[in-house]
């Protein structure tokens, strides 16, 4: 930090470069890995609940299935009931690391729009884009096989265009076109944008005013449910920063964390039981506010606290694996489906062909095995490449 200090004491052009840079890389090497965990669990978790997609291989469901009738659904039943929730840690574990990280920094302009802006589309906008022109061209083809598309029926021309600017689900009640998943990536750029102005002009600070905008998302439920997992689960996890600052360094931080675990996995039992009893209290999808309030307003940010107050700072190379692919896995599972389901109508298979565990297990390796490479030889390169900076500052 010191060195930080001295090098923008006049204020230059370079120094001020050098400076923003050497703190995005300090940022960027501070990792909790256990969080890096959970997100890609979460992502590998929506690929059960969306494994019902076989049933469509064709562009009709077949008729008489059942979720029983998946893959080892006496294990995975809670993912084939409920697996869309799933999405909803990605908005926690976002808000919490981006209050984390950069919160403070936006707030005492270190960081800018143009280069907030910068960082997140090299991350997130490589893979979408091409992902999107293969899901175009894939729904193509299956609609000239079918007559339909595969899942998603809204793939016109004006949603196209709103997919490429990544602002399909930036309006209530918003179809799911083309790659379908990718309406969670659309809601985290709004959530950017709304979370720079706030960090900037409206005094919010991770703890209880990040508590404050969370709660007041919650009417949104009732109009537009996607919109209100977004905004309720993003602000919870920077409420959650505050209280990880306020007790991390407590002397007792060790049985604080268990505590906070334990509380935690005691909501998940209960939450499991549920799931795998058919109980009417978790009945009714997306449309369960009562769920949707205790999901995203106690339970995940809960687990996501725990495990920071757990966290103890050791490298954990496969938990880092699973949240560095976890973007990936998300994207791709779809264009993978849609893949399957043109050779499937190729080759005559019926949707029983994907109801077998190995069929299943070959799908998540071909997908974490595609989803390491899509990170290490296109994502990263992308990024390396987009956040170069630009101009005199770069010779130097």
């Amino acid at each position: 930090m010191d060195l930080i200090l001295s090098l923008s004491k006049d204020g230059s052009p370079l120094r001020q470069c050098v400076r923003i840079n050497l703190q995005e890389q300090s940022m960027t090497s501070q990792r909790l890995t256990s969080l890096d965990a959970l997100r890609g669990v979460a992502a590998l978790s929506v690929v059960v609940w969306h494994w019902q997609h076989f049933f469509a291989i064709d562009g009709d469901w077949m008729e008489g299935w059942r979720r029983d009738m998946q893959p080892l659904y006496w294990l995975l039943k809670p993912l084939y009931v409920q697996g869309w929730a799933a999405v909803d840690l990605f908005f926690v574990l976002s808000g919490f690391v981006f209050f984390w990280l950069y919160g403070e920094q936006i707030r005492v302009r270190t960081i800018g729009a143009g280069r907030f802006a910068q960082l997140r589309a090299s991350r997130l906008y490589p893979l979408h884009l091409v992902l999107l022109l293969a899901v175009a061209l894939g729904q193509y083809l299956f609609w000239r096989m079918n007559e339909g598309f595969f899942i998603y029926d809204v793939n016109d021309l004006p949603h196209f265009v709103a997919q490429l600017f990544l602002v399909q689900n930036w309006y209530f009640d918003a179809p799911q076109s083309f790659d379908g998943p990718a309406w969670s990536v659309s809601l985290e750029c709004l959530l950017y944008a709304v979370f720079f102005v706030a960090c900037r002009w409206l005094g919010v600070r991770a703890g209880w005013r990040a508590l404050v905008v969370a709660l007041l998302a919650v009417p949104l439920i009732w109009r537009d449910e996607h919109i209100a997992r977004g905004f309720i689960g993003f602000f919870m996890g920077g409420a959650m920063v505050g209280v990880w600052q306020a007790l991390r360094t407590h002397a007792r931080i060790r049985l604080i964390g268990r505590g906070f675990a334990l509380v935690a996995l005691c909501g998940w039992t209960v939450l499991l039981l549920l799931l795998y009893g058919d109980n009417p209290l978790i009945a009714g999808g997306e449309g369960n506010a009562g769920f949707l309030l205790t999901f995203d307003v106690l339970l995940c940010p809960l687990t996501v606290l725990a495990l920071a107050l757990n966290e103890r700072g050791a490298e954990r190379p496969v938990l880092g694996f699973l949240g560095d692919i976890s973007y990936s896995t998300y994207l791709l599972h779809f264009p993978m489906q849609l893949a399957l389901a043109l050779l499937a109508g190729t080759l005559d298979w019926t949707p029983l062909v994907f109801m077998k565990p190995w069929a299943m297990a070959s799908f998540y390796a071909v997908l974490i095995g595609l989803g390491a490479l899509s990170y290490y030889g296109f994502e990263l390169p992308m990024q390396h490449l987009l956040r170069k900076p630009r101009g005199r500052a770069v010779a130097a």
